[in-house]
C-alpha cells in the first residue's frame, strides 16, 4: 500500500466514525444529518473533516457540557428551593399576573425564579452603558463578578481593565471571566494588572493553541456583569471601542439592561456556575446571594417594582430555554411584536410562530443590519426575513451602521434584553442569558426607541424590494441557509 493510498483510507475511516457519530451517537436535527452525510458524499473528504473540525460537535465535548451541567445543579438546586418563595403574582405586578404562563414555562424549564422588587434601566447606547458600568464598579463594597464573550485590546478594554484592578487593591474581589475564542487574539499578560492586585481571570474552553481556537461552536456568549449581589447588567455589549460606534462599522446599535434588586441573585448565580466549571473553584452561591434573598424574602422593600427573570440556556440544558422563551413570548403577544437581532437564522417553529402571530393580526417588526458583518449570515438573514413578508411581517434594516441588539417586546408590556441571537446558534450550540422584564413603562421604552430607530435611522425592506434583489444575492442567500442547520 503506497502512503497514498494509506492516506485516502485513514480519511475514509474518520469519515465512516464521525458519519456513525452523527447519526447514532449525537442527537441532531434531522436536517443537520442529512446534510452533514450529505456532504461526505458529494464532497471532496478531506474539506469536510475540517470543516467538522471546526463545526461539528464533538463527543468529548459532550460529557464536558454534562459535567458541567452536574456541576450547575449544586447551584440550581439552592434556586430550586428559593423558587417558591420568589415566584410572585399578585397585585404587585399585574404585567406578570397577565403573562404568568411565560413565567411559569421558565420557571419549570430553567428555574428561572421570579422577582418583582427591582428597578430596571434600559440602555441603546454604548457610551451611556460604559458609563454607566464604571460608575457602578466604582462604588463595589465586595465583590464585582463580569462574564464577558469579548474583549478587545483597546482604550475601553483597558480602562475596564484599570478600573477593576484598583477595585481589586481595595480589597473588593474582583473576577473576570472571557471567553477563549472571543479573546482569542489579547496579549497574553492582557489582564495581567487585574491578578497582580489579587483579582482572578478564567478561561472558558481554552484551546492547546491559545490564538489558534478551531471550535467557533459551544461558546460562552454570554454578557452580564454583577455587583455585590444587587447590581447587575445583561445585553448584547462586549467591551470594544466598536461597540461605542467608534469602529470600522459605525454607528453601534445594542441594547443592554440594568437591574438593582433580587433579580440580581438569578444573575451572579449563573456567574458562579461558569466560574467555577471554567476555574475549577468551588464558589457557594448561597456565600454571595444568601444574605440578600433572605432580606428581600423577610419583607424589606426593594429598589422599584419591576418583575424580572434571568433565563440561560446552552447545549449543558435539557431543553432550550432560550428558544422556548422566543416562541412562548410570541404566542402570548396578542397586538404587537418588536424584535431587534444582527442574525435572523431560526428553525422552522420560530419561523411559525411569526408566520402565525402576523396572519392572526399582530404587527410583527424586526429589525436587522443594513451592512453585513458576516456576509454568508447577512444572506441566510436575508432569506429567513424574506419568507416572513408574505405573512404580513414588517423588515427594517438599521442604515447607519450595525444593530448588534438582541430584543424582543411583546404587546409594549414583556421584553426581553439579552445575548441571544435569533438563530440556531443561540438556541442550541452557545451558552447564552437574558433578562425577561415584566413590566410596561419599561417595555414602552424599548418600544418607542425601536420606533424612533425606524423611523429616522432604518431603511424597510418593503415584498417589492425583495423580489428585485439580483440573482447573485437570491443565489448567494440559497447556498448561505443551507449551512444554518448543519452544526
Amino acid at each position: 500500500m503506497t502512503i497514498n493510498e494509506f492516506f485516502q483510507l485513514f480519511l475514509y475511516i474518520n469519515a465512516i466514525l464521525i458519519v456513525i457519530t452523527i447519526v447514532f451517537v449525537r442527537p441532531r436535527r434531522v436536517q443537520s444529518i442529512y446534510l452533514w452525510i450529505a456532504a461526505f458524499l458529494l464532497l471532496p473528504i478531506l474539506f469536510v473533516l475540517v470543516f467538522y473540525i471546526f463545526f461539528g460537535r464533538d463527543y468529548r465535548r459532550a460529557k464536558l457540557f454534562k459535567s458541567k451541567g452536574a456541576t450547575d445543579k449544586l447551584g440550581t438546586d439552592y434556586l430550586r428551593k428559593m423558587r417558591e418563595k420568589l415566584f410572585i403574582c399578585s397585585d404587585e405586578s399585574e404585567v406578570l399576573c397577565r403573562y404568568s404562563s411565560i413565567a411559569k414555562l421558565l420557571l419549570d424549564s430553567n428555574q428561572a425564579m421570579v422577582t418583582t422588587n427591582n428597578q430596571v434601566r434600559y440602555f441603546n447606547d454604548g457610551n451611556q452603558l460604559f458609563e454607566s458600568i464604571f460608575d457602578e464598579i466604582r462604588d463595589a463594597k465586595r465583590y464585582v463578578h463580569i462574564e464577558y464573550y469579548l474583549f478587545r485590546d483597546d482604550e475601553l478594554a483597558r480602562r475596564l481593565v484599570s478600573q477593576l484592578a484598583s477595585k481589586a487593591k481595595q480589597g473588593v474581589e474582583v473576577k473576570l471571566l472571557y471567553d477563549a475564542y472571543g479573546g482569542h487574539s489579547l496579549p497574553r499578560n492582557f489582564f495581567k494588572e487585574i491578578t497582580d492586585s489579587g483579582g482572578g481571570i478564567a478561561v472558558f474552553f481554552p484551546s492547546l493553541l491559545r490564538r489558534f481556537n478551531t471550535r467557533i461552536n459551544n461558546r460562552n456568549h454570554r454578557k452580564i456583569l454583577t455587583i455585590d449581589g444587587e447590581t447587575c447588567f445583561c445585553g448584547g455589549f462586549n467591551v470594544g471601542v466598536e461597540y461605542l460606534g467608534k469602529g470600522p462599522m459605525g454607528d453601534w446599535r445594542d441594547a443592554a439592561v440594568l437591574v438593582k434588586g433580587a433579580g440580581c441573585i438569578g444573575m451572579e448565580s449563573r456567574f458562579i456556575q461558569d466560574w467555577n466549571f471554567a476555574a475549577e473553584d468551588d464558589l457557594r452561591i448561597e456565600n454571595y446571594c444568601l444574605q440578600m434573598s433572605e432580606d428581600y424574602l423577610s419583607g424589606r422593600d426593594g429598589p422599584g417594582e419591576s418583575a424580572v427573570q434571568i433565563v440561560s440556556g446552552g447545549p449543558d440544558t435539557e431543553f432550550n430555554p432560550i428558544e422556548q422563551q422566543y416562541m412562548k413570548m410570541i404566542s402570548e403577544a396578542k397586538k404587537c411584536i418588536r424584535i431587534q437581532t444582527p442574525y435572523f437564522v431560526p428553525d422552522e417553529p420560530v419561523l411559525s410562530s411569526l408566520r402565525v402571530a402576523a396572519l392572526s393580526g399582530v404587527d410583527v417588526q424586526v429589525m436587522i443590519p443594513f451592512k453585513p458583518d458576516h456576509p454568508f449570515v447577512y444572506w441566510a438573514t436575508l432569506y429567513y426575513v424574506g419568507t416572513l413578508l408574505k405573512s404580513g411581517v414588517r423588515v427594517f434594516q438599521f442604515s447607519p451602521g450595525f444593530v448588534h441588539a438582541k430584543t424582543l417586546v411583546i404587546d409594549n408590556e414583556v421584553a426581553s434584553v439579552g445575548s441571544a441571537n435569533f438563530d440556531v446558534r443561540s438556541f442550541e450550540l452557545n451558552f447564552e442569558t437574558n433578562a425577561v422584564v415584566y413590566d410596561a413603562a419599561f417595555a414602552l421604552e424599548m418600544a418607542r426607541a425601536f420606533q424612533e430607530d425606524v423611523r429616522s435611522h432604518c431603511i424597510e425592506l418593503t415584498p417589492a424590494q425583495y423580489a428585485k434583489r439580483s440573482y447573485w444575492v437570491k443565489f448567494m442567500e440559497s447556498i448561505s441557509r443551507l449551512y444554518t442547520p448543519i452544526a
